[in-house]
């Protein structure tokens, strides 16, 4: 499904496979400004390592959504 989890990302230049994910928690932008809407997941790799991935925008929209990793769960 286009607007849910990642399958892999790469981070690092390393390439994570997702075994589990979480979410996703949508946070809007302001729409005044123009900011785009964020979708966060929590996703862990095959090694049990966990991320706070999000998606900046919608997959269909004038412009490719953007994926980043927010941070790191010990």
């Amino acid at each position: 499904m286009p607007d849910g989890p990642p399958i892999r990302f790469r981070w690092r230049r390393v390439l994570h496979e997702v075994t589990r994910a979480e979410g996703p928690e949508r946070i809007a932008g302001d729409w005044l400004k123009r900011e785009p809407t964020r979708d966060y997941y929590r996703v862990e790799d095959k090694q049990g390592r966990r991320y706070w991935l999000y998606r900046e925008g919608f997959y269909g929209d004038d412009e490719t959504p953007r994926w980043f990793v927010h941070g790191l769960f010990a």
